[in-house]
């Protein structure tokens, strides 16, 4: 009868109770009881599978909500916590620009429950929005008139969003508690850094406990006219804020706690100075050379040769505006590296004592038929066109490396293909046939002349760059460039590396490979210059 009410019922976990009791029954009074059994079997598996599939839907929801934990401001930073640990696929980047405002987006993989209250403010930007963009898809917009410099690390289960070029003056206000100038006496002994102290024109840095690379965040960037060298490390000190450092010759060296678990020093300076590191377990020292103390020595001490004399020198950044060039991973921009590389080029020459002016200094959009008009209006010496050159998916991984090209006919396929890539945004046509009977009509001193700077510039980026990476030589090259064709005397256009390649891209992005792509133009420029003044 149970057994009966239990079917009406439809319970499965009452009609298995009642089975077994029915079969023990049937079993005292020697029934044949295998019906039963068989019935019972059939029920507890389906009880089981039953049990199984809602578990299963239990454990999914529990993972898929709430898989980030937090989002807050903190400084100039973004920060986003999450419950599990992340990687670079958990984050995308792009850039926007529309109704005048330059939008930097994030879509954060994770669902973030706290999404629609949330309101993040950082000074000396207009608006940060955030939303659950899609049900696994945390969306953070930055959204301001000036175009924002914005980068972001990841720490296991940790997305901080860095924000370079705001100049908030919080940071200047908490400078003011700095009083002490001995930094010999502070000693801490709890924390990971125990000592951080100046010795003649370095940072020494001591630890309580072994220090890796790991530990260690090493930026470099230009920042309201000073050259800024950050470095992060990883653990506290207990005296950051009366302690106060200082080098000859260097305007500011700070030392401030970037978050509860890292500290920061900065070298601030007018003159881009070389800034290297060495580490030895519980040692760091940050070395500095190209400190002067005397602005008059300055002047005759940096002439980059002998019977220095000051050249007027074009710089032209590719590309720009509706014409973003070549596109890299994660949206790398073409137009973007070249306009750097080309202020950075622009401030080395302009220390040197040359005349230099930039065919653009925002990002807008020249003819290529127009770039040269500032050339010939100021009759410069030297016309530098700087690009960024690029392959086909399928090939990306596989192709890199500089190379510098002069105004003559394409000699190989790929000095064709550059060419034809870069001379896109032109309109101008012309065969084969006439491109030769024009070519071989301009004068060949300039195209000698070219050849020279082209083979110079080369071989000094290479030389600069290499001191810290692996670059692949790709030569110095012909090529029927259009935006090299009405430029006065020597005229070439630098691939500064492949922007499809994923290494290469990522550091063409950074401030510290464009300042040595800089510094190796201008090098080679200079040694240019002093080789053709011998003859002159």
């Amino acid at each position: 009868m149970n057994y009966l009410k239990a079917i009406l019922r439809k319970d499965n976990s009452a009609k298995i109770h009642e089975l077994k009791k029915l079969i023990e029954i049937g079993e005292k009074l020697n029934k044949d009881t295998r019906p039963d059994i068989k019935k019972l079997e059939v029920l507890e598996k389906r009880n089981h599978k039953t049990s199984k599939n809602s578990s299963k839907k239990q454990t999914n929801t529990i993972n898929y909500k709430y898989s980030i934990k937090s989002v807050y401001t903190q400084d100039d930073s973004i920060i986003v916590n999450f419950n599990t640990k992340i990687s670079k696929n958990y984050i995308k980047f792009f850039e926007l620009k529309r109704d005048n405002l330059h939008k930097d987006v994030f879509d954060i993989k994770g669902n973030f429950k706290d999404a629609q209250p949330t309101v993040l403010k950082i000074n000396n930007i207009k608006k940060i929005t955030i939303g659950q963009f899609k049900p696994k898809v945390l969306r953070i917009v930055l959204a301001n008139e000036k175009n924002l410099n914005t980068s972001y690390t990841i720490k296991e289960k940790q997305l901080i969003i860095n924000i370079r070029n705001l100049n908030n003056k919080r940071k200047v206000i908490a400078k003011k508690t700095v009083t002490n100038k001995n930094s010999n006496n502070y000693i801490d002994k709890n924390n990971k850094i125990r000592t951080i102290n100046t010795k003649d024109n370095s940072i020494v840095i001591e630890f309580n406990k072994n220090f890796t690379k790991k530990d260690l965040s090493y930026s470099t960037y230009k920042n309201n006219g000073n050259y800024d060298d950050v470095f992060d490390l990883k653990g506290k000190f207990k005296y950051t804020k009366p302690i106060k450092l200082s080098i000859d010759g260097i305007k500011k060296i700070t030392v401030s706690s970037k978050d509860k678990n890292t500290t920061r020093i900065r070298i601030s300076n007018r003159k881009d100075l070389k800034v290297y590191y060495i580490l030895n377990k519980r040692k760091l020292t940050i070395k500095i050379s190209g400190i002067s103390k005397n602005s008059k020595k300055v002047t005759t001490s940096t002439l980059p040769y002998s019977n220095f004399k000051s050249k007027t020198i074009v710089i032209d950044a590719g590309h720009g505006a509706n014409d973003p060039g070549a596109v890299g991973p994660n949206k790398r921009y073409e137009k973007v590296v070249t306009l750097k590389i080309a202020k950075y080029l622009y401030s080395i020459l302009k220390q040197r004592g040359h005349k230099v002016y930039l065919t653009r200094s925002t990002d807008t959009f020249i003819k290529v038929g127009k770039r040269t008009d500032l050339a010939l209006k100021k009759n410069a010496d030297v016309f530098i066109s700087i690009h960024a050159n690029s392959v086909p998916k399928k090939d990306a991984a596989k192709v890199s490396g500089i190379e510098t090209y002069y105004l003559s006919p394409a000699k190989t396929a790929r000095a064709k293909r550059v060419a034809a890539k870069e001379n896109r945004s032109d309109i101008r046509k012309m065969s084969n046939s006439n491109t030769e009977a024009f070519l071989s009509s301009l004068n060949s001193p300039k195209l000698r002349y070219s050849r020279l700077l082209s083979i110079d510039v080369q071989r000094e980026m290479l030389a600069e760059v290499r001191t810290k990476h692996k670059v692949k030589d790709k030569g110095s090259r012909p090529g029927p460039f259009w935006v090299l064709l009405d430029a006065p005397q020597a005229s070439i256009l630098v691939e500064v590396g492949y922007i499809s390649h994923p290494i290469e891209s990522r550091r063409l992005y950074t401030s510290s490979y464009q300042k040595l792509l800089a510094r190796g133009m201008a090098n080679g420029i200079d040694a240019y210059f002093e080789f053709k003044a011998r003859f002159d």
